[in-house]
């Protein structure tokens, strides 16, 4: 059954459907899931949108520019400069699953690491509740889907999808897959003397649909169906093939005015990419030369082994067929393709759209109608960087020696790093001293990629894992801009004189890799039951310690060493220092005691039911199991047998840590057995070294 709105006009992404066809919308219920649809939009009203007049960061949503079905687009006015940008809202409805937010995060900064010009950049942004968003650029053009329903002149296709490729031959690069590649996510801008220049919107939000999603909500199909491959449909595994295959859609329907299969409906289009044969291109359009119809039939496999292996293969096989064509003496007496996709752009600010582009949207109507030049665009190449790999030094998990690694793909935003047998936690902060002929090079990266030994077999790539630098300083950016205008690879700096260890600076690493092997507590050197004065004193005290730690004549392995403690005591700080931050990360380790020293803080009752309320949405079998322990010491309290009764009340506590009329009963019971309670676990005499 089709989400539409009763105006005929579906309300997720903005189209008029035939009546029995399926929105073809990022996420959504499958059809063999036996789950009924579930409205996610409202109708496209602008003038019914909440968001509009709200802020994002510096921005404020001045008008909505698209809508899908994962997300909203907005265009954004800097409320001091006034600089334009689109903003991207996630849907209220998908933030209340974790994992699609932590990959809403995770993706946007691989994103970033790619730097590809030919790939939408984003320039901020903030993935807590309640309004998960991006900052992206703001383009200036119309999606390519503007130009569908008639065939294209083969030269200006071959172009953009030239662009296209090398846009995710970038990303692949990086074990990153696009997912949900269609029309509506290529965007066609205008650059100098009025090249059409593309750029690929959405990279990694089909991702984000493939997260995990609760058990509850089985049955999920991601991607469009019109262009996804049959392993993806099947749900197996993917990887950049899946994308070559909907390029080759994508070049079907430009080369012929139409989808490969025409069927109605979600499901008939999943069936008909898995089974059937696609109509050969000259059947449709005699137009078409037929090196290139191979070309792009073989990109139409059904098996992925049977397609190009790469898209760069995929690439020079489309600007060979183009080449022959361009050689052939006799050309077909078939009518010529009746538009081409126009040099100069119609001026209209087009938006990063959220699912697929509103297709209706005024803005790209006219585009479509503004009488298309018929000269075909130039291929633009852009140059390529040189390929430069570095040695780096890299703390994979806090308390370790650093390891050496080898480092490739560096450019302003990041590298990956290969060579060993460890891979870091997704988002974990790292510091990591790149080994420059100029000299070592501290800085700190996060981590936004991995890729585990299978992905990398299938990739033919090296087991890795991509980061990005978390602060790009002036210095960094001349250092990279440096190693890759002189394009060879980077040699090991010149051997320094080294510089002899001090036993004592080793005495004291060692004892701060011991602290930070545990967790906040222990890296502050804190009883479970501190108050926050102490967590204050006791976080200066670390300060100090590293500071004078840093003033001291240190290895290269020492420094980095220092620079992962900074890490963890900053981690601490963030966990202990604030009463709100310090009752959850209490409450998820069952440490009472805390919560307690943080209602003495001044955290407030509304404070802690809104806390309590988030702990049993993640955790709601906690509360269960406390209750019984709490009826039990209930029981033995009015028989008398207060020692029981608050080993009974522990137990709950521990389970369910934010009960405030339990840690109430604790407390005054404790009172009256003078304070007896079990030993408080702690690390009060693992003072900073």
């Amino acid at each position: 059954m089709p989400d539409v709105s009763s105006g005929g006009v579906c309300g997720a992404c903005g189209r008029r459907h035939v009546m029995g066809a399926t929105c073809s919308t990022l996420v959504r219920a499958d059809v063999g899931s036996g789950q009924p649809p579930r409205p996610r939009c409202g109708p496209d009203g602008e003038a019914e949108d909440p968001l509009v007049g709200a802020r994002c960061g510096s921005f404020r949503l001045v008008r909505r520019l698209g809508r899908g079905g994962m997300g909203s687009v907005y265009l954004g006015e800097h409320v001091s400069i006034g600089s334009r940008v689109a903003v991207k809202v996630l849907h209220a409805h998908l933030t209340m699953y974790p994992e699609l937010v932590q990959r809403f995060h995770a993706e946007a900064r691989a994103v970033n690491l790619i730097g590809h010009e030919n790939i939408v950049s984003i320039f901020d942004m903030d993935a807590t509740p309640p309004r998960p968003y991006l900052i992206m650029e703001l383009l200036d053009g119309a999606p390519l889907s503007a130009w569908v329903g008639s065939p294209l002149a083969a030269g200006a296709v071959v172009s953009v999808l030239a662009q296209v490729c090398d846009a995710l031959q970038a990303a692949h690069s990086r074990g990153i897959v696009h997912r949900d590649l269609k029309p509506d996510n290529i965007f066609v801008s205008r650059r100098k003397r009025g090249v059409p220049f593309v750029k690929v919107l959405d990279f990694g939000i089909a991702k984000l649909g493939d997260a995990q999603m609760p058990q509850t909500h089985a049955g999920i199909i991601v991607g469009t169906p019109e262009y996804m491959a049959p392993e993806q449909s099947l749900g197996r595994g993917v990887d950049g093939r899946a994308d070559l295959y909907a390029l080759g859609v994508i070049a079907y329907q430009l080369l012929t005015g139409r989808l490969p299969f025409t069927d109605e409906g979600m499901t008939a289009q999943l069936v008909a990419h898995q089974l059937r044969t696609p109509p050969p291109l000259r059947s449709v359009n005699p137009a078409v030369a037929a090196a290139l119809e191979h070309v792009i039939l073989r990109a139409l496999a059904k098996k992925p082994e049977d397609r190009y292996p790469s898209i760069q293969a995929f690439r020079h096989a489309l600007q060979v067929a183009l080449a022959e064509e361009g050689r052939g003496a006799a050309r077909q007496a078939n009518p010529a393709p009746r538009g081409a996709l126009p040099s100069t752009l119609p001026v209209a600010q087009g938006a990063i759209r959220g699912r697929s582009q509103v297709g209706s949207h005024a803005e790209v109507a006219a585009a479509s109608q503004a009488g298309l030049s018929p000269r075909r665009p130039e291929l633009a190449t852009a140059p390529r960087a040189p390929s430069v790999e570095l040695p780096v030094q890299v703390v994979l998990r806090p308390g370790e020696n650093p390891v050496r690694l080898l480092g490739s793909g560096l450019s302003r935003g990041g590298l990956f790093l290969h060579g060993g047998h460890v891979l870091p936690p997704l988002c974990a902060r790292l510091p990591m001293v790149l080994e420059l002929e100029s000299g070592p090079l501290s800085v700190l990266c996060e981590v936004v990629r991995l890729v585990p030994p299978a992905q990398a077999r299938v990739w033919g790539m090296p087991t890795g894992f991509g980061v990005q630098f978390v602060e790009a300083t002036a210095l960094l950016k001349a250092a990279v801009d440096a190693v890759l205008e002189k394009g060879t690879p980077v040699e090991p700096p010149q051997v320094r004189p080294a510089v002899v260890e001090d036993p004592t600076v080793t005495r004291t690493l060692e004892a701060w890799r011991r602290r930070s092997a545990g967790d906040a507590y222990a890296v502050l050197a804190l009883a479970l039951d501190s108050d926050m004065v102490t967590v204050r004193l006791r976080t200066r005290e670390a300060w100090r310690s590293l500071e004078s730690l840093e003033r001291k004549s240190l290895t290269p392995p020492q420094r980095a060493q220092v620079d992962a403690l900074r890490i963890r005591v900053r981690e601490a700080a963030e966990a202990l220092g604030a009463t709100v931050q310090r009752a959850l990360y209490d409450a998820w380790r069952g440490n009472h005691r805390g919560v307690a020293k943080c209602l003495e803080a001044g955290l407030t009752a509304e404070q802690l039911e809104s806390l309590r309320r988030e702990f049993l949405a993640r955790r709601p079998q906690a509360m269960g199991a406390a209750r019984i322990h709490f009826q039990a010491g209930n029981a033995l309290e009015r028989d008398g047998q207060l020692s029981q009764a608050l080993d009974q009340y522990e137990r709950g506590l521990k389970l369910a840590p934010l009960e405030v009329d339990m840690l109430q009963r604790y407390r005054r019971l404790r009172r009256v057995l003078g304070g007896r309670s079990p030993a408080v676990a702690g690390h009060e005499r693992a003072r900073s070294p």
